[in-house]
């Protein structure tokens, strides 16, 4: 699942969709989603938060909150923030949607 979201057709540079899969696998460790490949967190993520979008909301505004620190400590640039966000929500936007 997160090879197809993060394939060819969606993100042509090699670089940047390696960018994409690393800053989604932070945020999924961040927020602790059990599974041992970026593939299982993925679907993990996704099955969750159909359930409950409250939860996947509540998440991300908390590895935002924990980024906008490290951004007041100097150890990051705001743009870092952008691209996490960019990056989930390719995620959310691309993540299967069975019901």
């Amino acid at each position: 699942m997160i090879m197809q979201i993060f394939s060819t057709d969606t993100i042509k540079a090699p670089m940047t969709r390696d960018r994409y899969q690393t800053r989604v696998a932070k945020f999924f460790d961040f927020i602790k989603i059990p599974g041992k490949t970026l593939e299982q967190k993925g679907r993990y993520f996704a099955k969750k938060g159909k359930k409950n979008t409250n939860w996947v909301l509540s998440n991300v505004l908390k590895f935002v909150y924990f980024q906008r620190e490290r951004v007041d400590k100097k150890e990051i640039s705001g743009a870092t923030i952008i691209n996490y966000i960019k990056s989930i929500k390719l995620f959310c936007e691309m993540a299967p949607r069975k019901r």
